[in-house]
């Protein structure tokens, strides 16, 4: 791979949401019984002048790979559309009760016609009627500094201690409701952040409705 390839791809993502390439805080997210949360989502409120979510041109993706969604967790920036492609050879039925965005992909193969337009702010859980066991979620933001964790619970943020305000962090395991954020502040000039985040073990459910019963 060129090195003119490797830069164009690392300013792409910057241009994405308008942010330096150049990560200046390592922030880690674990829970009570200090292991690594990923696919924790992180929003900063920084002292940075405001901006907002890029809208993306192109719509995201969340396929459907082995009976599962991926990815798990997409952040996606608000007003943005998301495309459902099914890589499965079996059909989906995906769909989602969620108050912030409510609708349905009736059974299908490959890709529904239309992606879906996401223009509220709030976490959407999705779910297969077919196969119960499908869950996924989508955090629809309007705040450019919205990150996701790795498998480490961590994520560079190109962002100094110093100039963030609080950091709000949500997780699908939180013990809250699905809607839940915990918020975090003082921060001080430390260059690594290490925050705590409860979380439960996910509850076995009798149907995927059950999910939605937290996501109101």
């Amino acid at each position: 791979m060129s090195l003119k390839i490797i830069i164009n791809g690392l300013t792409s993502l910057a241009l994405l949401f308008c942010l330096p390439l150049l990560a200046q805080t390592t922030l880690t997210i674990h829970n009570q019984h200090n292991q690594a949360l990923k696919n924790a989502v992180i929003e900063i409120q920084t002292q940075i002048a405001a901006k907002t979510a890029v809208v993306t041109t192109e719509p995201l993706i969340m396929d459907q790979v082995n009976k599962s969604f991926v990815p798990e967790v997409l952040i996606v920036p608000q007003h943005s559309a998301v495309a459902f492609p099914n890589s499965d050879d079996i059909r989906h039925h995906v769909y989602s009760f969620s108050s912030t965005k409510t609708f349905e992909l009736k059974l299908y193969a490959n890709k529904p016609k239309d992606p879906i337009l996401f223009d509220q702010h709030g976490i959407v859980v999705l779910g297969c009627n077919i196969h119960d066991a499908m869950v996924g979620y989508i955090y629809v933001t309007n705040n450019p500094y919205t990150y996701l964790t790795d498998e480490k619970g961590q994520v560079q943020l190109p962002i100094p201690a110093t100039e963030i305000e609080k950091i709000d962090v949500w997780h699908a395991n939180t013990t809250g409701d699905i809607n839940s954020r915990q918020s975090f502040s003082s921060f001080a000039t430390k260059t690594e952040l290490k925050l705590q985040l409860p979380t439960q073990q996910p509850k076995q459910r009798d149907s995927f409705e059950d999910v939605f019963h937290h996501a109101q």
